[in-house]
């Protein structure tokens, strides 16, 4: 089963501090337009909101038998060594995963089954 997530430590710093750099340059854009309707703000928003679909359908780890696999948004599917619960509150579960090379931290949302 699929588990989409949002990555939190230093990739995840960088690379949302990017995508929210190009919100607030839409909304910069669209209040010293002289305009009603700016235009470069609406396409610079509408780039925000596919950016932002693409990066939560993938953004995913999945979990095959006894190996985990993770899906970054930058990256293509790599295979994970382990894969931990760090902490846990209510409905959001922070799990601490390694691979070869480096160490994630990911926030994911605990489903309920019925």
């Amino acid at each position: 089963m699929k588990k989409h997530f949002i990555f939190l430590g230093a990739p995840g710093v960088i690379y949302y501090s990017w995508l929210l750099a190009l919100i607030f340059v839409a909304f910069i854009i669209g209040y010293e337009s002289n305009k009603s309707i700016s235009y470069p703000a609406i396409i610079l928003g509408a780039i925000f909101v596919v950016i932002v679909i693409y990066t939560w359908l993938n953004s995913y780890f999945q979990e095959e038998t006894d190996d985990f696999w993770v899906k970054l948004p930058y990256r293509q599917k790599f295979k994970l060594q382990s894969l931990e619960i760090k902490c846990q509150w209510k409905a959001f579960v922070i799990y601490k995963a390694k691979s070869k090379i480096n160490t994630y931290l990911f926030l994911a949302l605990k489903r309920k089954k019925k």
